[in-house]
């Protein structure tokens, strides 16, 4: 029998390559929800439903009709800056979803995946454990803590994958520190980086396929899923550099006073991933694997683009 997956968040960072992975197992029946844009009408499938996840009556008749074996939400506000002004709109997708996502995972005993994030620590003791005290520093950790905790006191079936600096291909080119570095180095510009600020950065495909483990093994709890590399920005950028074949001087150290944060960030942030590696199995691709195989998608759709470019000027 099928499993039935409500999806929210289908075009993001996170949510568009498990959406691609799912997609691709026999035994799921999807229903990707997401608002229809132009922009995103020629990256539309059968799969994808049109919908305002925010109307929660609307989301209310989705799940009524599709009553789903699984929820994975992939849906969030992750502009840590604009959250410290926007509160209440940042409140409402990162908190008051989730607990409209509760409530349907109560009513037709669904598996919730919620992703939360590495800035619900102070960034003072870092990498993290799935067992250390959260102490969030802005306003953007306080709401993904908000939700991990409606989750854990829902006593549902439930999985909070937390992740760190995330990396990776989606059809809407939405922007990572990773990519915005790429486009600063191919126009040759130079770019301010900071010498600290630690996490373990992780390709979006890595946790697409920790998430299929989680399904299929019905894994519940917290998992941290990060890559094995504990680095600064600094040392994330010159990576990039080096697998991307660009000149390092481009890259100008700076401390991080230097650089204009609406929000305060965690210093010694980072995710350990033991647990996710022994209990699901799980491997993460180390920094430079993770670049190459980034790397070979770009490459990949770049030749997809020009073959359909070719097509379009010749018909």
């Amino acid at each position: 029998m099928k499993k039935r997956i409500v999806i929210l968040g289908p075009f993001g960072k996170v949510g568009e390559p498990i959406v691609n992975l799912l997609s691709q197992e026999k035994n799921c029946e999807i229903y990707a929800l997401s608002k229809l844009t132009q922009e995103k009408a020629k990256h539309w499938k059968n799969y994808h439903v049109n919908l305002d996840i925010m109307d929660f009556t609307e989301l209310r008749n989705i799940f009524a009709y599709s009553k789903p074996d699984i929820i994975i939400n992939a849906a969030a506000y992750t502009n840590v800056d604009d959250a410290e002004v926007d509160r209440a709109d940042c409140w409402k997708l990162n908190v008051d979803l989730v607990n409209r996502l509760v409530r349907f995972a109560k009513i037709y005993n669904s598996h919730l995946i919620h992703f939360s994030s590495d800035y619900i620590f102070d960034g003072e003791k870092g990498p993290y454990l799935e067992t250390s005290r959260p102490n969030p520093i802005n306003f953007y950790g306080k709401s993904k803590l908000a939700s991990e905790n409606q989750i854990k006191l829902a006593k549902i079936k439930s999985t909070i994958i937390r992740t760190n600096l995330l990396f990776g291909h989606t059809s809407l080119a939405k922007p990572t520190f990773i990519s915005n570095l790429i486009d600063s180095f191919k126009h040759n510009q130079k770019v301010k980086v900071a010498e600290s600020l630690f996490s373990n950065p992780i390709i979006t495909n890595d946790i697409a396929a920790g998430v299929l483990r989680v399904i299929l093994l019905e894994a519940y709890g917290i998992y941290n899923f990060s890559g094995p590399n504990y680095m600064s920005r600094l040392g994330v950028a010159q990576a990039v550099a080096d697998v991307f074949g660009f000149n390092r001087s481009l890259i100008i150290p700076c401390s991080l006073s230097e650089i204009e944060f609406q929000a305060r960030r965690p210093i010694y942030a980072g995710l350990l991933n033991q647990k996710a590696a022994k209990e699901l199995g799980m491997q993460f691709q180390n920094i430079t694997d993770s670049l190459r195989e980034y790397k070979s998608i770009m490459e990949l759709n770049q030749t997809v683009r020009n073959i359909a470019n070719i097509k379009h000027f010749h018909n």
